[in-house]
């Protein structure tokens, strides 16, 4: 009874941590769950280890599920079954068991876990399902860099090797980001190719692009992902022994070219020292860029796991309609779509609206739908669509 009265006393606390809301792009999660395991020739310990186990495992889905919906879990069973949840202890941080029932030869073991999210969305992204739930964005880095005493270095704009003093501080931030965000699955745009499809008028040639330059360009190139910024290497003097010290600093942000979004941003500050002057900035500019290419990267997979497991947003670009027929649009589109949660109605001038969707589902699979909807006296067709926007034209509708 004592043991009885312990339990009820408690599981109100443990409740109110594991209900409270969270956001995503948090480190962790509580979460409580229930392992199940045979207890054989009475071997209770044995039981236990193995109940435990499969509560762990139990929590981490909960968590996944968090980051992405049911049908990828489902898809992809095998691959986390094997990737993920085989290795539990990486991603529990720490654990209670709060109950333990046998019920004939079954043994059940309640525990309330604290689970990382982070590792799990770059895991999950390691092993390509988050990325491959967001259509796996193209990214392209235009980070300007400039060593010390030298030439801003910026590809789009001079090309590689054009700084003074020859080639060693050319992609340092940018092979940073690369090597971080690739380890995690994410696809770059080769920079020789992107060169030869993109035109650089005189306007683009600055040591910094802003967001609008960025997706212009990153189109050309067909990136969804921009990266831009600047990073800067200066000498803070001389220290013991006769190394120069060099202090760096930096500042980026991930933008997407079909909306405009800024997804992520980040700013550094790193310092090193070393005889050469030269590879003191190098090195200086490599752990800035190290630092704020894990910051981006934790941001960014948070933008794409609240998308795969939440809403995204979709900017929608509807012409040639009244605004009779726009009224009868948006009531399609709340009423009859499925996973359209928000509607934010942006502009509407001559027969051109603009309106954006909170959507669970994705842009191309939000325009097959709405092709098939019926609105009466007019029709809609798909005259373009990315990642996260359509362009649609109202049509008349075809008589049977």
């Amino acid at each position: 009874m004592l043991r009885h009265m312990r339990m009820v006393f408690i599981l109100p606390f443990l409740l109110l941590g594991i209900t409270a809301p969270t956001a995503f792009g948090q480190d962790s999660r509580t979460v409580a769950a229930e392992g199940v395991a045979v207890v054989q020739q009475g071997a209770m310990d044995i039981a236990r280890d193995q109940a435990l186990e499969d509560a762990q495992k139990r929590a981490i889905e909960q968590a996944i599920g968090i980051l992405i919906d049911s049908q990828t879990q489902v898809e992809n069973y095998q691959l986390i079954s094997d990737k993920i949840l085989s290795q539990t202890m990486g991603y529990i941080k720490r654990y209670n068991v709060t109950g333990e029932v046998v019920e004939g030869t079954l043994l059940r073991v309640r525990i309330t876990a604290e689970v990382s999210l982070q590792k799990l969305e770059g895991d999950l992204s390691a092993i390509g399902i988050l990325l491959g739930r967001v259509h796996k964005p193209r990214t392209m880095i235009m980070i300007s860099e400039q060593n010390i005493d030298k030439e801003v270095n910026a590809w789009w704009w001079k090309g590689r090797g054009a700084g003074q003093g020859g080639e060693s501080d050319i992609g340092a931030v940018e092979n940073s980001f690369i090597d971080t965000f690739t380890s995690k699955g994410f696809e770059f745009v080769d920079h020789a190719a992107a060169a030869r499809d993109i035109r650089v008028t005189r306007a683009y040639k600055v040591q910094s692009l802003s967001s609008g330059q960025a997706r212009r360009l990153g189109k050309q190139a067909a990136a969804e992902v921009v990266i831009i910024g600047k990073a800067v290497a200066k000498t803070y003097g001389t220290v013991g022994g006769g190394m120069i010290s060099v202090q760096a600093d930096l500042s980026a942000r991930a933008v997407r070219t079909d909306t405009g979004q800024i997804i992520a941003s980040a700013t550094s500050h790193a310092a090193a020292v070393h005889i050469s002057e030269m590879s003191a900035g190098v090195d200086a500019l490599k752990k800035a860029a190290k630092k704020a290419a894990d910051e981006m990267l934790t941001k960014i997979l948070a933008v794409y796991a609240k998308e795969v497991g939440g809403t995204r947003p979709i900017n929608i670009t509807i012409q040639g309609l009244t605004k009779s027929q726009f009224v009868k649009f948006k009531s399609v589109l709340r009423k009859q779509v499925r996973g359209i949660k928000e509607l934010h109605e942006r502009s509407f001038r001559g027969s051109t609206a603009k309106i954006q969707v909170d959507s669970k589902h994705s842009a191309q699979v939000l325009s097959d739908e709405l092709v098939l909807k019926n609105f009466g006296s007019f029709a809609v067709e798909v005259t373009g669509s990315t990642a996260n926007t359509l362009e649609l034209r109202v049509t008349k509708k075809q008589q049977p």
